[in-house]
């Protein structure tokens, strides 16, 4: 039996997210003789502000806290490099760290676009039909709109048809959020517009794990018309959605309800949501639910691939496993998948299990951002859209769709490949 001792101390090892630990330096691109790695010769200040979706509650000085809100919104967020310049941040996640600092954040100011109309939303039925209040609905899709409309003007800005959707995990606070997209963002060569998903987490008392959960659960369907509202922007042509820890659980089970919508209506999945890449970093996800619900139901086909970054040591998923009584889909090894999925993965090649071997610390959790190697494969892989066949991601291969990264994991930048 788990002690209370011992579930105290897991709070404390999750509550990490209350003292940010910036990444470290990435591991830096190998430069070919037909193109060099994204340049860091610019830096607009206008990178370092993200938008941001979330149904989190204000506080009362109106702070993005871990209490929910029946209501979404959109938002911005600005974030302020404290102790560099934008140059030397570029160097820093370029993999070229010497002569600079571990960068220092805050949260410089966000700003609400708009504010959903809260859901659900009202509607009767009479003699078995739905009728709708034209008035919420009005609300609601003018909401959309405006969704929709800023997120044509960033892509325009940027000049890309490109989103970056990221979930946090389990007791991340809203800025936290937004500081780690900023150093995916970053140390992708500023790829793509930048959205964080941010869900109400971070209560750090005794229970805040059990709570978490269902918080989780809370946010799917807010989720999912996130996801809707980007698939309707005709400006977008790709995206790429990162999902750590429990924020893994909460995109699978959207996108996976998203899925059997879409077979339901005779549409595929992937030209309707254009997710070329589902990236899963220590996805905190009961193995067998895993195999039940994606695998058993055909998940992967509604993605052009999808990374799942795994490590056996991830104190917090071990301690999580003992918690609920069921090992983790993180901290998986080749031996816990069943006969029957490798049956699976023998012929789907588009999954990839990766295994982090020599995380220490924080990363053993948080390898996504703080192991270089990791970090250094996800930037590349939100550039490029590459897979671990292709050059430019020159993983070990191990055996079915096992692959195995360390610390001396250099990518090859050499042009886009989507």
């Amino acid at each position: 039996m788990i002690r209370l001792s011992s579930l105290a101390l897991f709070i404390l090892i999750g509550a990490c997210s209350h003292t940010y630990v910036p990444a470290g330096s990435p591991n830096s691109w190998v430069k070919t003789a037909t193109m060099a790695a994204p340049s860091s010769s610019h830096f607009d200040e206008k990178l370092t502000t993200l938008l941001y979706v979330t149904d989190r509650a204000t506080d009362a000085d109106h702070i993005y806290g871990h209490d929910r809100s029946n209501a979404m919104v959109l938002g911005t967020a600005h974030v302020n490099l404290m102790n560099m310049s934008g140059m030397d941040y570029n160097d820093y996640m370029s993999g070229n760290p010497e002569g600079v600092s571990v960068p220092k954040y805050e949260l410089n100011a966000s700003e609400e676009l708009v504010r959903f109309p809260g859901t659900p939303l009202p509607f009767a039925i009479e003699n078995g039909v739905r009728i709708r209040n034209s008035v919420s609905i009005n609300s609601y899709e003018n909401a959309r709109r405006i969704f929709r409309d800023r997120l044509t003007q960033e892509l325009l800005s940027r000049e890309t048809g490109k989103v970056v959707l990221y979930v946090h995990g389990f007791n991340t606070s809203f800025e936290h959020g937004v500081f780690d997209l900023l150093e995916l963002t970053a140390a992708s060569g500023w790829d793509g517009v930048p959205i964080l998903y941010s869900w109400p987490t971070g209560s750090n008392n005794i229970l805040s794990y059990f709570a978490d959960t269902q918080d989780g659960a809370f946010s799917v369907y807010h989720l999912k018309e996130t996801l809707r509202i980007i698939a309707a922007t005709e400006a977008v042509d790709d995206v790429t959605i990162i999902a750590h820890s429990h924020g893994a659980s909460i995109a699978t089970t959207a996108l996976r309800e998203l899925l059997i919508e879409t077979r339901g209506s005779g549409l595929s999945m992937r030209d309707t949501y254009r997710i070329s890449t589902l990236v899963l970093a220590a996805p905190d996800i009961d193995i067998g639910v895993m195999e039940q619900r994606l695998v058993a139901e055909e998940f992967g086909l509604g993605f052009k691939q999808i990374n799942v970054y795994l490590n056996s040591d991830d104190n917090a998923l071990g301690f999580a496993a003992k918690l609920l009584g069921a090992p983790r889909f993180g901290a998986m090894t080749p031996d816990e998948m069943s006969p029957e999925s490798k049956a699976v993965f023998r012929s789907v090649k588009s999954v990839h299990f990766i295994i982090v071997t020599d995380a220490v610390g924080k990363a053993r959790h948080s390898h996504f951002r703080l192991h270089p190697g990791v970090l250094a494969d996800i930037a590349i892989t939100i550039r490029t859209g590459a897979e671990p066949s292709d050059p430019e991601r020159p993983l070990e291969h191990l055996d079915l769709n096992f692959w195995q990264i360390d610390k001396t994991y250099r990518p090859v930048y050499r042009g886009n490949v989507r």
